[in-house]
């Protein structure tokens, strides 16, 4: 690779995980704006500011002028916030909604091109009215002028933050805050000590430098959100020298780089003792100030009449020629680099994995616990060690497995804190007053099943805001509050997580439902005489069902009921219904916490080895021939006054059994939602948990199958797909 093409794709990784992290940060504060409506707290003021103030410095770094702009208009709205001279109300809750929507659109088309061009005039247009609450607030903060920042502006506002720091009230600092802070500053610095090693050794290299003045540059950001100006002012100078040596104006010589490591042991060792709950001052940092500016004088004696980059006013001695003294570091207890290494390790307990990486690990781990049980199966066990021994490979495999498998577990929270959004938009625009709440945010799933789950959460609430929770003036002449309730709530069933959307509108109405399915000959008024409440609820999941009486921009197509029950059963997960006409709906979504492994009953039929998932097998018997019977030539079984229908697998499969007669052989009695059937089998081979693995392309789509796995003897038994089992032998 050319030494052009592999910087390319350098600035390709870091404008992607740019993109990424600043959706990250947006997806965080959008719940946070829409609870400052009605809650108005300074810490949650604070944590936008620092969201948009970090977004606003990557995209001056990596030169993403529409995002400057329209990050710095809404940093400087925030900021009247912050110091009281503006009250947050609705209209800015509005505006700042729509600046998020704004970002996260030319962030996806950074992701997509590498560049944020083509919004200048959208982005105008939202910064002229961000500005005009800013010069209506009664503040003296003038308009932002165009971006990018110049490094007159910086230097300014740098300025002021030394003018203010006595001044200023300093911002909440949690302890979740600090240990973030000095686990990225940590990183950050690992990797400019890695930088200078080069520098020292080989001299001038572009990209290490560009490298090291964005690390410096993110933690100098850092250290204003968090108040520590010492820190900050020091960074800051590191931050120019390095800007001078990437430009060529300071030289990358021995003595500089050896003055760049020991202001470095300085910083470093101040966020140690930070990450400690020490103090953030450092001692004489004046000094580190003027030793620094040594090193810009040096540079700007070459270009006569312009003053040093970002030079903050401080005591500096007149000095000609970079110093090379050792510096000093009073009171701040500098560690060896064995001691560096082991803060390293206590501090880093997070990392980002590409999840093809995960999912490789899982798939390794899968064919380990396989060879595993091949060799215990086929092992003599003619001693006590060797019993021992297999027992204790067995449990660490199971161990290593579970291990593998929590590392793609995710909580629910992010996909919990989009809907806050998404009630706020709904209920402004039906007129509709709701009270959100969310249980269980910290319930875990697997990433894949999460994104899947994440459409039909969607559109359950907005099914619940536009068809269950009525009007303020309709809900208080029945008697109830004007505010609607509506709950999601995530929590562990077994080896399922079930979350429930809970609203107290008016309930799902039998009669219309029963109505429109007779109207589009879904079902006769006969053959539905006799079903249950849910059975009828679950008419509204058949693709084009709807009762509402006009199509609006939020529902009435009867498309997203369709994609709630298409997506769910993709993750091998069902939905159920409950509804009191007039108090409210629930709808619950029972979904498996992993699509990669299963527990398992091993069933053989002929010389065929199917696996049947656990969860939806109810029981197991072999039929007494009285409790069989013939209703409309289909084969039923009495069990417990139920009458149960019988497939044969065998007849799907074309599969020769070993038993022609039910009562010769075992049936499996399988529960899919409301359905209730049993499965003929010839035997069963006993409880096995085991990884999924997908069928060949080639195979085409076989009949009531999800996948396959394979057996400690080598075999390949097919695992049941229990939804498309009932649609095929039905």
């Amino acid at each position: 690779m050319s030494e052009q093409s592999s910087g390319i794709e350098d600035m390709k990784d870091i404008l992607h995980e740019f993109v990424v992290d600043s959706k990250e940060m947006l997806e965080d504060i959008e719940p946070v704006l829409i609870e400052l409506e009605a809650d108005y707290d300074e810490e949650k003021i604070n944590k936008v500011f620092r969201c948009f103030h970090s977004i606003k410095g990557g995209a001056g770094f990596l030169n993403l002028n529409n995002i400057q702009r329209i990050t710095h208009s809404a940093e400087t709205l925030l900021d009247l916030f912050r110091k009281g001279k503006l009250e947050f109300g609705s209209e800015h809750l509005d505006i700042m909604v729509l600046v998020c929507d704004q970002i996260v659109r030319i962030l996806d088309q950074v992701y997509e091109s590498l560049v944020d061009e083509g919004f200048e005039a959208e982005n105008e247009t939202l910064c002229q009215i961000m500005d005009g609450l800013i010069e209506n607030g009664g503040t003296s903060a003038s308009k932002p002028e165009a971006l990018p920042l110049t490094d007159d502006l910086l230097e300014a506002e740098t300025a002021e933050i030394v003018e203010v720091v006595e001044e200023e009230m300093e911002i909440p600092i949690t302890d979740e805050m600090v240990g973030q802070f000095v686990q990225e500053a940590e990183g950050g610095f690992e990797k400019i000590e890695e930088v200078l090693l080069i520098l020292e050794k080989f001299g001038f290299d572009q990209q290490l430098l560009d490298n090291a003045y964005r690390l410096i540059h993110s933690f100098k950001g850092n250290c204003g959100f968090m108040n520590f100006k010492h820190l900050e002012l020091v960074s800051h100078k590191v931050e120019t020298v390095f800007d001078g040596m990437k430009n060529k104006e300071i030289p990358t010589k021995e003595e500089n780089v050896t003055i760049l490591f020991q202001v470095l042991d300085v910083i470093r060792a101040t966020v140690q003792q930070i990450g400690q709950k020490g103090s953030h001052v450092i001692e004489e940092y004046q000094q580190y100030l003027s030793i620094m500016d040594g090193i810009i004088d040096v540079s700007e004696v070459k270009k006569p009449g312009k003053s040093a980059k970002g030079q903050i006013k401080a005591e500096s001695p007149t000095v000609t020629s970079a110093p090379t003294a050792q510096l000093s570091s009073p009171d701040i207890p500098v560690k060896t680099a064995d001691e560096k290494a082991t803060s390293a390790k206590q501090l880093q307990t997070d990392i980002r994995v590409n999840l093809s990486k995960v999912d490789k690990v899982i798939n390794l781990v899968g064919e380990l616990m396989i060879i595993s049980q091949m060799i215990t199966s086929n092992m003599q066990e003619d001693s006590d060690t060797t019993g021992r021994a297999s027992h204790q490979l067995n449990s660490l495999i199971t161990e290593l497995q579970d291990v593998a498998m929590s590392i793609r577990m995710i909580p629910l929270a992010g996909t919990f804190r989009k809907m806050v959004r998404l009630v706020r938009d709904l209920s402004k625009k039906s007129g509709k007053q709701v009270q959100f709440e969310t249980k269980g945010e910290d319930t875990e799933l697997d990433k894949t099943v999460v994104e899947q789950i994440s459409d039909p959460l969607v559109h359950l609430v907005r099914n619940s805001i536009d068809h269950g929770i009525e009007p303020p003036d309709e809900r208080e002449a029945l008697g109830k509050s004007p505010v609607g309730k509506l709950i999601i709530e995530a929590k562990y069933e077994g080896n399922e997580v079930w979350i429930n959307i809970i609203d107290d509108g008016k309930g799902l109405s039998r009669e219309k439902i029963l109505a429109k399915g007779i109207e589009r000959k879904l079902v006769s008024e006969e053959e539905t005489k006799d079903w249950s409440d849910q059975r009828v609820y679950k008419l509204i999941f058949e693709p084009g069902f709807s009762t509402a009486e006009k199509v609006t921009s939020v529902s009435g197509r009867g498309v997203g009921m369709d994609v709630v029950k298409r997506n769910i059963e993709k993750v091998k997960g069902h939905v159920d219904i409950n509804s009191i006409p007039g108090k409210g709906s629930t709808l619950g979504l029972r979904i498996p916490l992993t699509l990669a492994i299963i527990d398992g009953m091993l069933l053989r039929v002929g010389k065929a080895v199917y696996t049947a998932p656990l969860l939806a097998i109810r029981e197991s018997i072999q039929v007494k021939p009285s409790n069989i019977t013939i209703v409309e030539n289909r084969e039923v079984v009495m069990i417990r006054e139920q009458l149960v229908p019988v497939y044969r697998l065998h007849k799907l499969h074309n599969i020769k059994p070993q038993y022609e007669n039910l009562e010769d052989a075992i049936l499996i009695v399988l529960e899919y939602q409301d359905d209730v059937f049993g499965l003929m089998v010839d035997e069963l081979l006993g409880q096995y948990q085991t990884v999924i693995k997908g069928l060949s392309e080639y195979l085409g789509k076989i009949p009531g199958i999800s996948g396959c796995s394979i057996l400690s003897n080598g075999e390949v038994s097919l695992i049941l797909d229990v939804a498309d089992l009932r649609k095929e032998i039905a």
